[in-house]
């Protein structure tokens, strides 16, 4: 779902793309630099970068903002016209979150032992090219570029041209939800290792709330709030609509991958541990959890071998589909996008992001929240 018309989009694409070869420059690096620079750019919805400045621009017309810029500079977050775009705040701040979000990729391919990102090679697939194929170097090198790409997102923060409190405001929200999100991976590693009998919703719906919403829709929402100069009240609100979301998001997500055919990267075979696994365990005798931990201990270890494991967790996703757990978890994300109704429903909004944080919600419902069985 696009949010900005096409010509924004394209001023964010070619404002990213100067950003990456601002960031990756460096001496006897040229190999690297071509193969973050393909990684960064290729595919992507950049969402992120949308919906930070969406909200800017939706609070701008709210008649709501506290002036945060000098008379002087009223027009320095607007979208340049010049093509690649300079220096600009609104664009600095939207793209940080996108090289924030590759750099998160890079690393997440590697823990998942992934292959393929957007349907090309994950970083360190591109990586390992230039070292005959390699594994090992392509995974080193993918380590630091992905770290070498969390350093240019501070370092393009540093240097926004913004006065305070919005400055130091920005500063903080992007550290918060960077260590937020750490922690929500964190909390998906060890839940991966941890048997399903020692696990609960609540900590799974903490990782959703961490690891997804946290820096995919609360994150960028809340940065163009501030940039836009959205009182304390309205931030609050938005927070709350965003993280709700951002749940509902990744909960949909399980639905999804569980109502499609098991592949190598599916949850299944990748151990994951989801609320809609936890739902269907619940429900069942000792003896069908007994067989429902030994089917995915055998899954897990044929997961080692590529293919292996995809017959069996195609056998154990249309069981888990056949005992109604899609319908019961659909519960949990009907109920987080009533609470985004009500946070979106907040007078302190102004009418412009009010009707348009409901648009949104209407577009993802026929889009995405789809019931899937």
């Amino acid at each position: 779902m696009n949010l900005l018309p096409a010509v924004q989009l394209r001023k964010i694409e070619s404002h990213l793309s100067s950003l990456v070869d601002r960031s990756m420059r460096a001496d006897g690096l040229q190999g690297l630099e071509d193969q973050v620079r393909a990684f960064v750019l290729a595919g992507g919805k950049r969402v992120r970068p949308q919906l930070c400045v969406w909200t800017w621009e939706k609070i701008q017309g709210s008649g709501l903002t506290v002036q945060i810029l000098a008379p002087s500079s009223t027009g320095a977050f607007s979208l340049p016209d010049a093509d690649p775009p300079t220096s600009n705040p609104l664009l600095d701040l939207a793209c940080a979150w996108e090289l924030f979000h590759a750099f998160l990729l890079a690393h997440d391919d590697i823990i998942d032992a992934s292959d393929a990102r957007r349907d090309q090679p994950a970083l360190h697939v591109r990586l390992a090219s230039l070292d005959g194929d390699c594994p090992i170097f392509g995974r080193n090198l993918a380590i630091v570029a992905g770290d070498l790409l969390f350093t240019a997102c501070f370092e393009l923060l540093h240097d926004i041209d913004l006065p305070d409190p919005a400055y130091r405001q920005i500063l903080k929200l992007f550290s918060r939800t960077a260590r937020t999100t750490g922690f929500g991976q964190a909390v998906d590693i060890c839940a991966s290792h941890t048997p399903l009998d020692q696990l609960s919703e609540e900590t799974l719906l903490r990782e959703y709330l961490w690891k997804t919403a946290a820096y995919t829709f609360e994150g960028p929402m809340l940065s163009g709030a501030i940039l836009a100069g959205a009182s304390e009240a309205s931030q609050a609100a938005i927070s709350r609509f965003a993280l709700a979301l951002g749940q509902a998001y990744q909960l949909q997500n399980d639905i999804i991958d569980l109502t499609s055919p098991a592949h190598d990267g599916c949850d299944l075979v990748q151990g994951k541990r989801t609320v809609t696994l936890l739902r269907t365990r619940a429900g069942m005798s000792i003896s069908c959890k007994s067989e429902l931990d030994k089917t995915l201990d055998t899954i897990q270890k044929l997961s080692t071998t590529k293919g292996a494991a995809v017959p069996l967790a195609e056998s154990l996703r249309r069981d888990l589909c056949a005992s109604g757990v899609v319908e019961k978890t659909g519960t949990i994300v009907d109920g987080l996008i009533t609470d985004a109704r009500r946070a979106a429903d907040a007078p302190v909004l102004g009418e412009p992001l009010r009707a348009g944080l409901h648009s949104i919600l209407d577009a993802l419902n026929k889009q995405y929240f789809a019931r899937v069985t």
